[in-house]
């Protein structure tokens, strides 16, 4: 018996009960349908926890901070986190880049702009960092541009907050800052100092010489800026961008050996960084990444490490919704059974016929499977239809309220997301549960007598 004889007969016999044969496809449409749905919102969540994740930092990214900076009780027998260690962790598989930072006391330097040094800075956090490598932290320009290969050593970028720390030396009181305010037209008021195209003055504080004020007397030297191709950083990884003043590494390793020559602080320490941000290729290889550096001996974090323990609580989310899809393949399963083993009491004779004219066990059998398997074939393909249907009305109110409360808004507002596989997936599925649900029926068609089948019509 060829394979098209049998399709065809399987073709006219699904269709002759056409009524059962839909009331059984239905029950595997919703079945298939609960399976794509529950896992496109298990999807939906994943990349969901992904973007809220990425506003809080990169998921790419392993930092490691040194606690032990500027403590001179520190333990010896922790690894120091010097240029040696830059390199070593670039040699980690994975690595794509190592952005060290070092950081300026407050109390070592004093920012001045305008005439006279007429507006200061006393105390904002100032970090030495390597200007080359800048693209990679992904930072944002809000004004000007970043500082560009030859223009290093006299570059500064400040946070998007710090000219709002600025403060008028000739005003007392409240007058003497500005505060940022939004105004009726939706831009902010203006802090004393704009930043771009003004020159930058970094005093070193001189430690021994209070003023009565309590601000430190400047000694040494001081160091000019001009704040010509430099930026003001928009978006911020973390918290510690916007108040934070970025200038030259080794401009930074210079002051701080200037800073402790004149104020009589001998340290033989060799030089090292308060962080150090180490990206991967991928967020996968992130906590593997984090694993290497720590196995040196050294303190790392990362948002993997929130990502995997959410990733936790999304597993058993996604767990309850496929128990709650499987019980419905379940039902749709033991229908399919049910309706094959009524064809069966309805096929006797049909049956009989085909033993007595010689057909092979085997193909009687492969009729009744290729039935129960185009019935989950069908139901899985229209299941596939009806799921982007309801995924493409599950996202569209996704952007509104029941995004809200779902807490599942992206930033694409879909919280139900049907990848190909998992389109494949379901129809493998369907087809299989047809199938199986197929074989007992097909066997028990197989063992029926041909005398007795045709005696007994």
């Amino acid at each position: 018996m060829k394979i098209s004889d049998m399709l065809q007969m399987c073709f006219r016999n699904l269709w002759r009960r056409k009524g059962r044969t839909m009331l059984t496809v239905t029950g595997v449409v919703i079945g298939s349908c609960a399976v794509i749905v529950m896992i496109s919102l298990g999807i939906g969540m994943n990349k969901a926890m992904d973007g809220m994740l990425g506003t809080l930092g990169d998921l790419t990214a392993v930092t490691i901070y040194n606690y032990n900076y500027g403590n001179s009780s520190a333990e010896e027998d922790k690894p120091l986190l010097d240029d040696t260690a830059i390199e070593s962790f670039k040699n980690i598989e994975n690595v794509t880049a190592v952005i060290p930072k070092m950081s300026v006391s407050g109390e070592m330097v004093t920012i001045a702009s305008g005439k006279n040094d007429r507006y200061k800075i006393s105390w904002t956090e100032i970090y030495g960092i390597d200007f080359s490598l800048f693209d990679e932290m992904n930072y944002t320009a809000a004004q000007g541009e970043f500082p560009k290969e030859g223009m290093y050593e006299n570059a500064i970028v400040f946070g998007n907050e710090v000219p709002y720390q600025f403060r008028d030396t000739k005003k007392k009181g409240q007058a003497s800052y500005t505060y940022k305010q939004q105004l009726p037209d939706g831009t902010f008021s203006k802090p004393f100092v704009e930043p771009v195209g003004e020159t930058i003055m970094l005093y070193i504080n001189n430690t021994k010489k209070m003023n009565d004020d309590g601000s430190y007397q400047y000694g040494g030297r001081g160091y000019e800026f001009k704040m010509l191709g430099t930026a003001v950083l928009e978006t911020d990884p973390m918290w510690e961008t916007p108040y934070s003043v970025f200038i030259d590494i080794n401009l930074a390793k210079q002051i701080i050996s200037d800073y402790q020559r004149l104020n009589g602080i001998r340290d033989n320490k060799p030089a090292e960084y308060t962080q150090v941000k180490i990206l991967t290729d991928n967020i996968e290889h992130t906590e593997a990444v984090q694993e290497a550096v720590e196995a040196m001996g050294y303190e790392a974090s990362s948002m993997a490490q929130v990502r995997q323990e959410m990733q936790g609580y999304l597993g058993v989310i996604q767990m309850v919704l496929g128990s709650l899809a499987a019980i419905s393949l379940l039902v749709a399963a033991i229908s399919i059974t049910n309706t094959m083993i009524m064809s069966i009491y309805e096929r006797t004779r049909e049956i009989g016929i085909m033993k007595v004219l010689g057909c092979f066990i085997s193909n009687i059998r492969l009729v009744f499977l290729m039935e129960a398997g185009m019935i989950g074939l069908l139901g899985g393909v229209l299941g596939t239809i009806i799921s982007y249907v309801i995924s493409a009305v599950m996202n569209f109110l996704g952007s509104g309220l029941f995004g809200s409360m779902m807490g599942m808004q992206t930033a694409d507002s879909q919280i139900s997301i049907i990848p190909l596989w998992l389109v494949l997936l379901a129809l493998v599925f369907s087809t299989i549960i047809g199938l199986i649900s197929g074989f007992y029926p097909a066997n028990r068609a197989v063992k029926i007598s041909a005398l007795e089948a045709i005696r007994n019509e």
